[in-house]
């Protein structure tokens, strides 16, 4: 292992890091990526750069310079990120990190504005977390915390954290339209500017595309609507937002007939298969006028419905119902009575009601329920998180949390495996950053996260046995790493991890089956070299083990959809041509290796790359932009999956272009 993490730093050395680490300093004609981050890991701050672990920041002027189609794109070039599209409408995308697997949720936590995305209970998956509706307009900034060291964090923070803030205004309207392949459309309006009074920030959005496969269209309508108005001694946003979803699905193809000439890639298994979705939410968020200290408050309420048919052969195809509405807080005090110390003391809270069903149908047509819980679930949180730097070098940073879920749950399928119960749960955090140099980080971590009990664990539906008294499965870990800017033109970084899982999950039949105690130690390594004020060249690299310490069947002890390497590498060209006249290049590929689909690791997917080359030209008010993406494996995809003996996939298309113009006012 120790030559895997030298040859991979001595490789790495040689190339460059993530564009994540974007706080940004400048120099003649071009945005120097680190210095900044390095600072901020040493400073008391509330930002999450400033705690004491792997942390990546993507900014709206990233997101403006890399042309993003697709929300994945922003994650892909994030080391040790697994990011899987499933092509099959908006059944959540999956975003797994430090060894999880990318499924529909449960491995990390997800906030948009302080509202926690992750489902509990839902008939995709524990934790499902759609953010498919998120569009690059509104994203002011994305924070990607590896490992769950924030005490501000609580459920589902197991690989680690993603927090999405929206933006709360722009210096002036815009509007776009651009056009790709397989008769994609996506038209979007901006309605911002930041004298006015309130500051409005609005968004209206419409996206639809045919699809590369049969049955694979898809239609979006976003509604999103923000209002920021001075009150007190800060500012309150009030954003509403309504978004429409409806898709068809092609299904999952078996590869073998697809090798054969049975099926073509672009088939579909069953024409009436698809889906919709509504999402309603309001959100209040509070924050200070000036700096980090003092109140910080969010309310929200939401509500969605949520169908996806889908037919998974021999099966017939299915019905997965789920409507609910939820609503909570997360009210934070930061306390700063001096420079080199703060307190964060605060609560959350979330109450759920909702429908969770499963029918068998024949297209479209309910024949039979096979699954039916109404769930009420209520989630409380109390968390405290201090900061201190006795001396200038070191800062240290400790935190805790008490979780309390209550449940009700009415099974209709198996009604004696209905009731109510309690459990709860503490989460310690510890972690220190020496700088021991200017513009070098050392750090390290211990923690302790927790994902909550899920409805088939407590209340089956095929078994007679209810447990409601279920502790939440605890996740230990700690890592260790370093980030550095060396010679003011090379960020380096690295961090290795291990993590102890108590309650391995797989889903088998529909049963949530613990397979035992598991283990996950890996490393990650990216850099980041100006080689001239134009041109930047990235890299990164992750490696993991992820095992069954104690498995039911010895040898069958592989944790299934975690490849144990991932690379990435790119270049970034920047060019101004005169005044008021830009262009931007990116080109990068991205890897993911082998994985094991099955607990023996005998059946692998295959692995899974992709080329990708971005292109803006802005000229005054107005923005051009370009991309294109190249799959060249035929037979693999992230989509890739064990249909009882059949292996079976999504095909991508080999090339997929994109093309548009912004125009701002």
């Amino acid at each position: 292992m120790f030559l895997r993490l030298l040859v991979a730093v001595t490789l790495l050395c040689a190339v460059t890091a993530q564009s994540a680490y974007a706080k940004v300093t400048a120099i003649p004609e071009v945005v120097v990526v680190g210095e900044p981050l390095i600072r901020d890991k040493g400073e008391i701050s509330v930002r999450s750069e400033a705690l004491p672990a792997s942390v990546h920041v993507i900014t709206k002027e990233d997101i403006e310079r890399m042309t993003v189609r697709h929300y994945l794109d922003l994650f892909r070039k994030i080391p040790g990120m697994i990011t899987s599209h499933y092509g099959q409408g908006d059944v959540a995308d999956g975003l797994g990190m430090r060894g999880f697997p990318s499924g529909h949720g449960a491995q990390v936590a997800i906030f948009v504005d302080g509202v926690p995305i992750n489902v509990p209970h839902h008939s995709h998956s524990h934790g499902f977390a759609d953010i498919g509706w998120l569009v690059p307009e509104m994203i002011e900034r994305i924070e990607v915390i590896k490992g769950p060291f924030s005490a501000l964090y609580g459920n589902f923070a197991l690989g680690g954290v993603i927090n999405i803030i929206t933006k709360k205004s722009e210096k002036s309207s815009s509007i776009s339209v651009e056009a790709g392949s397989y008769g994609s459309l996506r038209a979007a309006a901006v309605i911002s500017d930041d004298a006015w009074k309130p500051i409005p920030f609005l968004i209206y959005e419409a996206h639809t595309r045919g699809g590369y496969r049969d049955n694979s269209d898809y239609a979006r309508y976003n509604f999103f609507n923000k209002l920021t108005v001075p009150l007190w001694d800060g500012k309150l946003s009030i954003r509403a937002h309504y978004v429409k979803r409806d898709w068809g699905a092609p299904g999952y193809l078996s590869v073998d007939d697809v090798k054969r000439g049975i099926r073509k890639r672009t088939n579909a298994v069953n024409p009436t298969d698809g889906g919709d979705s509504k999402y309603y939410n309001l959100v209040l968020n509070y924050t200070p006028k000036r700096g980090e200290a003092g109140f910080h408050a969010t309310l929200y309420a939401a509500s969605e419905d949520h169908n996806r048919y889908a037919t998974f052969l021999p099966t017939p195809q299915r019905l997965e119902h789920n409507s609910r509405a939820f609503f909570g807080w997360n009210l934070l005090y930061n306390y700063m009575p001096a420079q080199n110390f703060s307190l964060i003391v605060g609560t959350d809270g979330r109450y759920d009601d909702g429908d969770k069903r499963r029918h068998n149908t024949i297209n479209r047509m309910i024949t039979a329920t096979t699954r039916d819980w109404h769930i009420k679930e209520i989630s409380t949180g109390l968390f405290f998180q201090g900061q201190y730097k006795p001396v200038e070098y070191l800062k240290i940073v400790g935190g805790l949390r008490y979780d309390h879920f209550f449940f009700d749950i009415e099974n209709r399928i198996r009604p004696g495996n209905s009731g109510s119960g309690d459990t709860g749960i503490f989460s310690p955090k510890i972690g220190f950053v020496i700088t021991p140099i200017s513009n070098l980080n050392i750090f390290a971590n211990k923690g302790l996260g927790f994902r909550s009990p899920s409805a088939i664990e407590m209340s089956p539906y095929g078994r007679d046995y209810k447990n409601f008294n279920l502790k939440p499965a605890k996740l230990h870990t700690w890592d260790v790493g370093f980030n550095a800017l060396l010679f003011e033109r090379l960020n380096l970084a690295f961090s290795y991890y291990q993590t102890d899982m108590e309650r391995e999950i797989r889903v088998v039949a529909g049963e949530a089956l613990n397979i035992g105690e598991s283990k996950r130690d890996g490393y990650e390594v990216e850099a980041r070299l100006f080689v001239t004020n134009e041109i930047a060249l990235y890299s990164n690299y992750g490696w993991v083990n992820a095992r069954i310490k104690n498995p039911p069947i010895a040898g069958h002890d592989r944790i299934t959809g975690v490849p144990k390497n991932y690379f990435g590498a790119g270049m970034e060209w920047y060019q101004r041509l005169g005044k008021d006249r830009n262009l931007i290049v990116n080109i990068g590929y991205q890897y993911l290796g082998r994985a094991p689909l099955n607990a023996k690791g005998t059946i692998q997917r295959p692995p899974v790359d992709r080329y990708i080359a971005k292109a803006t030209y802005n000229i005054k008010g107005w923005t051009l932009f370009a991309e294109s993406t190249y799959h060249p494996r035929e037979f693999a995809s992230e989509g890739m999956f064990l249909m009882g003996d059949v292996l079976a996939y999504d095909p991508k298309p080999v090339w997929d272009v994109n093309a548009g113009v912004k125009f701002r006012f």
